[in-house]
């Protein structure tokens, strides 16, 4: 039985394979120049990857894209589930229209559930004047797949009813999580001058006070939501207003 190495070309003392007249069957400077670019090739890739800008470089004013005249936070476009059933709301949310298939609504009921609760514990007086505004324009919540991931939720102006658009990421997880971000966004809501004007940076850094108070009130498991820790490192910059108001809220 013939040995299966014989096919193969004989090795040269370089151990590199060769034809039978000891020609190289590479060429030495091509298979040199690949010893030689393979690793600067895999150097690349790493500085590659490690150049990519983290979400944590971004400064906390602006992890919340100021929206407009009729936008809170701009969530970009949004991915918006199929079904628009409603039902009402929980306790002191109880007029505003849940809005989707019944899991979505499900979610949507515990997220509110979990908002009542910090707003009976007392002290969120602008997120109570936002909730009185958004259940006066005939409010509505609902889950969306936002185009600007690291948005929690926004709200917006449609056909005269303010929706408030909670993240889609909080459908798999406990959507009690998302309380002190609803929070947040009531207090924007609660903006006299918005819808009209937008949003103004003293409102911004009132929702972010409420925000991480409600974080330290909530308990949580594993861990908190990112969003705690976006707006504690906000409150702890050297001026907050300044750099809201650099990051586009608008001034008084």
């Amino acid at each position: 039985m013939s040995d299966p190495q014989s096919s193969l070309p004989p090795l040269r003392g370089d151990g590199l394979p060769a034809l039978p007249t000891g020609e190289p069957v590479l060429a030495r400077w091509f298979v040199i120049a690949m010893l030689v670019l393979v690793p600067v090739a895999i150097g690349v890739t790493v500085w590659a990857v490690m150049a990519i800008p983290r979400g944590d470089e971004v400064p906390p004013a602006e992890r919340r894209p100021v929206g407009d005249e009729a936008v809170t936070i701009d969530r970009g476009d949004a991915q918006l589930g199929d079904s628009t059933e409603t039902e009402p709301g929980p306790g002191c949310a109880e007029p505003v229209e849940l809005v989707g298939d019944s899991g979505t609504r499900a979610a949507g009921r515990r997220a509110l559930e979990a908002t009542c609760e910090l707003l009976g514990q007392g002290g969120y007086e602008p997120a109570r004047e936002g909730l009185r505004a958004w259940i006066a324009s005939g409010g509505r919540l609902r889950f969306a797949t936002f185009e600007v991931a690291a948005v929690d939720a926004s709200s917006r102006v449609e056909e005269g009813n303010i929706v408030l658009e909670l993240n889609a990421r909080y459908l798999f997880e406990d959507a009690r999580r998302a309380a002190p971000v609803v929070l947040h966004q009531l207090v924007l809501v609660g903006d006299p001058d918005w819808p009209g004007e937008v949003v103004t940076a003293e409102r911004e850094l009132t929702a972010a006070e409420i925000h991480a108070d409600a974080c330290d009130r909530m308990t949580y498991q594993p861990q908190e939501p990112p969003g705690c820790g976006d707006v504690r490192e906000l409150l702890a910059s050297d001026d907050p207003l300044r750099a809201l108001e650099e990051a586009g809220f608008r001034a008084r």
